[in-house]
Order: C-alpha cells, then sequence, then structure tokens
C-alpha cells in the first residue's frame, strides 16, 4: 500500500470511528456524559491530530490493523496523559509505544482487511 492510499484509508476509518463515538455519546443521559468528559475530550484530541495522517506511514499503516484505530490510540493517549492538550511529540510517543509493544492486538478488535497474514510488524 502507498503513503497516499494509506493516509486515505486511515483518515476515513478514523472519521467513521468518531462518528460511530458521537451516536453513542448522543444517547447518554447528561451524568453520564459529564463521567465520559475526559474520554470525549481525548478522543477528540486525538482524531483531530490523526485525521491529516501527518505522522510516520509505518505508524499509520499499523493502526489500520485495527476496527477502531481512534479507540487504540485514546486509550493509549488517556493512560499516558489524560485528556491535556497534545503535542506533536506525545503523540508520536504514543503510537510508538502502541507498536513497539503489540499489545493492542490481543486488547482491540483487528480488521481482517488489514492484516497480512505472516508478516509482523516492526516498528523503529
Amino acid at each position: 500500500m502507498k503513503q497516499k492510499e494509506i493516509k486515505a484509508e486511515l483518515s476515513e476509518k478514523l472519521e467513521a470511528n468518531y462518528i460511530s463515538f458521537m451516536r453513542e455519546w448522543i444517547k447518554l443521559e447528561p451524568l453520564q456524559l459529564i463521567e465520559k468528559a475526559e474520554e470525549i475530550a481525548a478522543t477528540k484530541l486525538v482524531f483531530e491530530e490523526l485525521k491529516d495522517g501527518g505522522y510516520s506511514t509505518e505508524y499509520l499503516e499499523y493502526l489500520l490493523r485495527f476496527k477502531n484505530p481512534l479507540e487504540v490510540v485514546r486509550d493509549k493517549w488517556i493512560e499516558e496523559n489524560g485528556s491535556e492538550m497534545m503535542h506533536g511529540d506525545d503523540i508520536n510517543h504514543a503510537l510508538w509505544s502502541i507498536g513497539d509493544k503489540q499489545y493492542a492486538e490481543q486488547a482491540y478488535e483487528l480488521d481482517e482487511a488489514f492484516l497480512q497474514s505472516g508478516q509482523g510488524v516492526r516498528m523503529c
């Protein structure tokens, strides 16, 4: 897959993930929304940061493996930073950590369309 295709595919997937989250949030009662404020803020921060694909192609291609890459990066972001303002170096660290440890492959649903049989991912 070429860099441009990877960015386009991931952008489309992130948009769909974000819309899905918003549909869930709309159904919540006000107190439930308040309890999810950090998650909502972090989801929006990660979406805004990743949607243009300005990160390593290797990281972006790895994220395509997941049905909900927005959730994967958001959860890692919250684990490491809470819902603080995001900076490029911070998101790069989160992406590196996800790819390096590859724990997410056991914790999150993978997208079969983007898995390559027998081929592992090596992150720098």
